[in-house]
């Protein structure tokens, strides 16, 4: 073969790379014009000897080909069959049906199919296609189908019976197994402010748990005795055993008080009826209802041995309940329960009375009133009367007489006539909720009347009435505890409401008659912040002794930690720098000597919260020393108090100064004279008041002991949650300034974290919600500073967690 015939062997295999390559004709042409015009001769010549560079250029256009094809195939890969189609045969979402594809294509679409499952045709076992279409929107929105679905996304929760009205309008979240309304959609701070200062304010809270114990009066008292504090027991005073007061407690673990406290409850006796037995029920939170039935269980079994003369069930799914706050609350709450069933009833004659009342804490707390009224249905919609009116001298004169004596008949629907269970026979409720009638024939009925949009009449016959407890609520049921001396510190109108027991069943219809007179729904931020503002505290956020606040501050931890994280480096918050050991969780073990954090917390060590120090401007050393003086790193990198507890005091849980009793005891001893006095000798009043409770020595519980405690600021600056609180100082300080190895003790002193803080808007200042070792309290005392000598104030200093001067406070001990 000659050189020219292999020259036009080699021109005709680059024109089909070429054209696999998709070349243009034109460069191909040219291609081949250029080899065409080498001379066969100096082929030859060349032949003996390779040039490196003429035969790369030579072949420059199938290396280009061949790049092409490369970067082409990768991007082919990536490439679903439907978008390799041109676009005039694309058809949006009709390009998803394999049977418009090309028969070149199908094959592959039909594999990526069966990979995603996302068609508009289904595939079969087979993996051939099936006619099978997903059901119209008609079939999927009709009452069944959506039955169903709502069933299926319940699974492993469980609903409240306004989940689909809250999920339109409000953050769900899941809390111990239940759906609850976090907050809602817009802001709402403010506006649940107003409507628990002025009108009304709204939550639903039947995630509550409520807990039945069934037996003799006698052995009632004594189960939940285990479980209380036992110079508290308010469930045997007579007026809660007899039904018409409900009663506030604080449960522990049985036989451990004042250790190992579960959180607080409310007590309601059921009223006595003569042939039967006694019964109470108990709401908790949904935290520690597992844990307050686990060592209710337990405690009956070692009371009664192989008697069963007690029960103790769970009746949650029975009953909705409603808490109602603000000026206007009991004002509603007349409008739409006036129409009662049995109007002859003491519950619904003190109803009436009270309707004009300006307030709710103007009546006794914990009262308890027992109506049936009809279904609200039938009224619906309710609206507010405009204005009260005024009184007539005979209403005022029965009205302060109602002040005075509270009737004893008021919690029992009895009193009417025959026997009446009420809302305690769930049996009858439940019947009554499946006779009632349906919506469609509640519509038709409001179709027949001659004036459109006239109120219905009940029909006996056919319609069924309501039984329900109104409950007078306030701080107490928040506290755990009775509260006396107190309630001056407190803002009326967002610590006192009302709370609305009634059967399953009648959520929605109650719930739209509260919604359609005006309550604006709020979620659990809003009452949290609601209860911040009235200056109480709230389950589990301030109760730093329980298992349900290790459990929820660990997960607020870690979300916390992780935020933090995932920022640059250099664009962190160097917590280190400003000398806080622990921005993300209070270590109240490390406070009060403990030797191990709870098993929850997540693990922060020191080169956690290392930041990118080099790009920050140059800290001194002096600086330097003075930030770390706080905070050392042990050896495997944890960070310690530099001027950390005996870790060799007691291993085991801390305990909450919580109840009125011995938090005037604190608040007293903070108030007392200097003097020359031990610890001991200091806290003698609460050593007797714990003394023989406890098989630990009194003493070394008051080095692991925690007080709650309100500040309140007088300077500028919020109060961030977890920010340390130190004894005051003379001088200001700021957080870049922390106190130095070998400086006043006074002004490095650490007593207590912040749990809560925010500005008040009650109070026009900052506001914070903390709890403080017993230990630094009584050192607060001892200090006897110049400025406390005037009034027995103590006066603190927040670290603004921010860099900021810090915070001025005036403590108060809260129960």
């Amino acid at each position: 073969m000659s050189a020219g015939d292999s020259e036009r062997d080699s021109g005709k295999r680059a024109g089909a790379d070429v054209r696999k390559g998709r070349q243009t004709t034109s460069e191909f042409k040219q291609h081949v014009s250029e080899q065409k015009a080498v001379p066969g001769h100096a082929t030859l010549a060349k032949a003996r000897a390779l040039d490196v560079t003429g035969f790369v250029e030579a072949r420059s256009f199938e290396i280009n080909a061949l790049q092409r094809s490369l970067e082409s195939a990768k991007t082919l890969g990536n490439a679903r069959a439907f978008q390799t189609l041109p676009r005039h045969l694309r058809r949006r979402a009709a390009s998803h049906n394999v049977k418009r594809m090309p028969v070149r294509l199908r094959e592959k679409a039909i594999s990526e199919m069966k990979k995603s499952a996302q068609s508009s045709k289904t595939l079969g076992e087979s993996g051939k296609l099936t006619n099978a279409k997903k059901s119209n929107r008609y079939k999927r929105r009709r009452t069944r189908s959506v039955r169903a679905e709502y069933e299926l996304r319940q699974a492993g929760k469980r609903w409240l019976e306004t989940h689909i009205w809250h999920a339109k309008r409000m953050h769900m979240k899941e809390m111990a197994g239940v759906m609850v309304a976090d907050s809602p959609n817009g802001r709402s701070h403010r506006a649940a402010y107003r409507a628990a200062m002025e009108k009304t304010f709204v939550q639903d809270v039947s995630f509550y748990r409520t807990i039945e114990v069934a037996g003799s009066a006698e052995d009632i008292i004594r189960l939940v005795g285990c479980l209380v504090a036992p110079q508290e027991l308010a469930i045997a005073a007579p007026c809660h055993v007899s039904g018409s007061r409900m009663a506030s407690l604080t449960l522990y673990r049985a036989g451990q008080y004042p250790l190992a406290a579960l959180g607080p409850a409310t007590a309601l006796w059921r009223p006595p009826v003569e042939g039967e037995l006694r019964s109470m029920w108990i709401r908790v939170h949904p935290c520690i209802a597992d844990p307050a039935l686990s060592e209710l269980a337990n405690a009956r079994s070692l009371l009664q041995g192989g008697q069963q003369t007690l029960t103790v069930d769970d009746i949650s799914s029975d009953l909705v309940s409603f808490e109602l706050l603000g000026n206007q609350s009991t004002q509603m709450l007349s409008s739409i329960l006036s129409h009662t069933a049995s109007p002859k009833s003491c519950g619904s004659s003190i109803l009436q009375a009270i309707r004009t009342l300006p307030n709710p804490a103007t009546l006794p707390e914990n009262v308890v009133l027992a109506l049936r009224i009809h279904d609200p249905r039938l009224r619906f919609p309710f609206k507010l009367p405009m204005g009260g009116g005024q009184l007539m001298p005979e209403q005022l004169r029965q009205l302060e007489d109602l002040l005075l004596r509270w009737p004893a008949g008021a919690a029992s629907l009895s009193a009417a006539g025959d026997s009446d269970g009420g809302i305690w026979d769930r049996a009858t409720c439940a019947s009554d909720v499946e006779r009632r009638l349906s919506e469609h024939c509640i519509n038709g009925r409001r179709r027949s009347q001659l004036i459109p949009g006239s109120k219905l009449d009940p029909d006996p016959s056919i319609d069924v009435t309501v039984p329900l407890l109104l409950i007078r609520t306030g701080p107490e049921a928040l506290l755990g505890s009775r509260i006396i001396k107190t309630t001056e510190q407190l803002v009326d109108n967002m610590a006192h409401g009302w709370t609305l027991l009634a059967p399953k069943g009648w959520g929605m219809p109650l719930w739209m008659a509260l919604s359609f007179a005006g309550a604006r729904a709020q979620g659990l931020q809003e009452r949290a912040h609601i209860a911040f503002e009235a200056g109480l505290s709230t389950f589990p956020a301030n109760w730093p002794s329980t298992s349900a606040y290790d459990s929820w501050a660990s997960s607020i931890a870690a979300d916390e930690f992780n935020k933090w994280s995932r920022r640059p480096p250099g664009k962190r918050t160097n917590y280190l720098h400003m000398g806080i050991e622990s921005p993300f969780s209070s270590p109240f073990h490390k406070l009060l000597g403990m030797t191990h954090s709870p098993a929850a917390y997540p693990e922060i060590t020191a080169n956690d919260l290392q930041c990118r120090i080099k790009r920050l401007r140059k800290i001194s050393s002096s600086k330097k020393a003075a930030a770390l003086a706080l905070t050392s790193t042990n050896d495997n990198g944890d960070i310690d108090m530099a001027d950390e507890p005996d870790a060799g005091l007691v291993t085991t849980g801390i305990w909450l100064v919580s109840g009125e009793r011995l938090s005037s005891m604190v608040s007293s001893l903070l108030a007392a004279p200097h003097r020359e006095a031990t610890m001991a000798q200091w806290a003698s009043p609460l050593v007797e008041a714990i003394r023989g409770y406890s098989c630990e020595d009194p003493l070394r519980l008051l080095e692991r002991a925690l007080v709650r405690v309100r500040l309140i600021c007088s300077g500028r600056g919020v109060p961030a949650k977890n920010a340390p609180i130190y004894m005051r100082s003379g001088a200001p300080l700021t957080s870049s300034e922390a106190v130095p190895v070998g400086a006043d003790p006074k002004r490095a002193a650490l007593i207590g974290y912040v749990m809560t803080g925010s500005f008040s808007l009650a109070r026009g200042c900052s506001m914070a919600i903390g709890a403080c070792s017993l230990k630094g309290l009584f050192n607060i005392w001892n200090a006897d500073l110049g400025s406390q000598a005037s009034n027995r104030c103590p006066r603190v200093t927040i670290n603004s967690m921010n860099g900021g001067p810090f915070i001025d406070a005036i403590l108060n001990v809260i129960p």
